[in-house]
């Protein structure tokens, strides 16, 4: 499976870790999540903006109070 680095500072890894622990997670599984997390969230608001004005449009000749 292919890997990817990230260099933290001692103090910024025990953060992680202390985190990692109190949700009950190993750091690998949170840092994996958190990414993907990232990944999924941009994809979403990428989409959202893109159907955004077609969404206007389609209620554009609605009445005020139902648009």
């Amino acid at each position: 499976m292919p890997k990817i680095s990230v260099d933290l500072s001692d103090e910024q890894l025990a953060r992680l870790n202390s985190h990692a622990k109190s949700k009950g997670v190993s750091t690998r599984s949170l840092a994996q999540k958190v990414l993907m997390e990232e990944v999924d969230r941009s994809a979403f608001l990428d989409a959202a903006r893109a159907a955004y004005p077609v969404a206007l449009a389609a209620v554009a000749d609605a009445p005020e109070g139902l648009r």
